[in-house]
């Protein structure tokens, strides 16, 4: 098994370790929590976006798609959902305030290096499946740096967000779990003082 489909199937999981970590040596604060709340919000926003288009698929363990979504938040960028990841676990690193910068460096460096294999791993399947249709894509809209001016060619599909919400329903209430633990954390240190 590849690098890349382990941890594509485990992509739940791997965090796990460094969201212990920083919630045991977290130092929160109200500023740090509320700068952190907002950027997750607008991370958990995108993902809302990206699953409305994308269906149910991208909950699954293995790769899997029947057509290639390029419009919506697929049309400025090919990784819209890891964006939103990327935004929702910075958010919770920011909030924690855990060994600042020093967390945020090795976050950074291990969601780069996780979502370097994912995304390549993707790319393979995308590649064998979509062919010449997802090279043109790919010559057109950038990886995961998103360009703003939104890929005019391809597949129109339309949004379910009645699906998306049902979709993000369980990230939704991990992520609350989360801040309400590091709310708790910042409470516990003004009572301790």
């Amino acid at each position: 098994m590849s690098v890349g489909k382990t941890l594509y199937k485990y992509r739940s999981f791997t965090p796990l370790p460094l969201i212990i970590a920083l919630l045991i040596f977290a130092h929160p604060g109200i500023i740090t929590i509320i700068s952190g709340f907002l950027i997750s919000l607008f991370g958990e926003i995108l993902r809302l976006i990206s699953v409305a288009y994308t269906g149910l698929t991208t909950r699954s363990k293995n790769v899997q798609s029947n057509i290639l979504v390029t419009n919506g938040p697929y049309g400025i960028v090919r990784n819209p959902i890891y964006m939103g990841n990327l935004l929702l676990s910075f958010g919770i690193v920011i909030s924690a305030h855990t060994f600042f910068p020093w967390f945020i460096i090795i976050f950074a460096v291990l969601f780069a290096v996780q979502y370097f294999f994912i995304i390549r791993f993707e790319e393979k399947f995308l590649r064998k499946t979509f062919k010449e249709e997802y090279e043109i894509y790919t010559k057109h809209v950038p990886s995961f740096f998103p360009r703003f001016i939104s890929y005019s060619g391809g597949n129109s599909v339309e949004p379910n967000f009645r699906n998306a919400i049902r979709s993000e329903k369980t990230t939704i209430i991990i992520v609350c779990i989360l801040y309400a633990i590091v709310i708790g954390i910042y409470i516990a240190y003004q009572i301790i003082g």
